[in-house]
């Protein structure tokens, strides 16, 4: 594991348009020390993720962060005695999880984010709104 590493962000504005290069760190097992010898006190973005039964590792969350950092915030929202939603509290009491975390230093660069992600990856979910800064918001993984 690269302790030392950053992972961040990066963006790039063209005719009206963003464009995010997310620089994500990869998937570690969630676990309370890892995360606080690990995960910097910074403001960001994060994924969580759990093991299926098929083996297959699916996102089930995912958070912007501005005050108390990462750290903090990956570690509250991964304990299944700190988390007051039951339908996540259930899939961390039950299956193997991971999370994954971005730096973003802009409070409205994180809605943008939150906002294309939110539309791709959890369709499923009322999406944040957008900052209203860019006409297209464009993510490259």
């Amino acid at each position: 594991m690269d302790y030392k590493k950053e992972y961040v962000t990066r963006k790039r504005i063209k005719d009206g348009d963003v464009f995010f290069y997310p620089d994500w760190s990869p998937k570690y097992p969630v676990n309370r020390y890892l995360i606080t010898k690990s995960v910097p006190s910074r403001p960001g973005l994060f994924k969580l993720y759990y093991k299926s039964s098929d083996g297959k590792v699916r996102l089930f969350y995912m958070e912007r962060v501005w005050y108390g950092g990462l750290r903090s915030e990956i570690r509250r929202a991964s304990d299944p005695y700190e988390v007051s939603d039951r339908t996540r509290r259930a899939v961390l009491a039950k299956h193997k999880c991971f999370y994954s975390y971005t730096i973003v230093e802009s409070k409205l660069d994180m809605r943008d984010l939150l906002y294309g992600y939110s539309q791709r990856l959890l369709p499923e979910q009322e999406p944040p709104a957008a900052s209203g800064r860019y006409e297209k918001i464009f993510i490259d993984d």
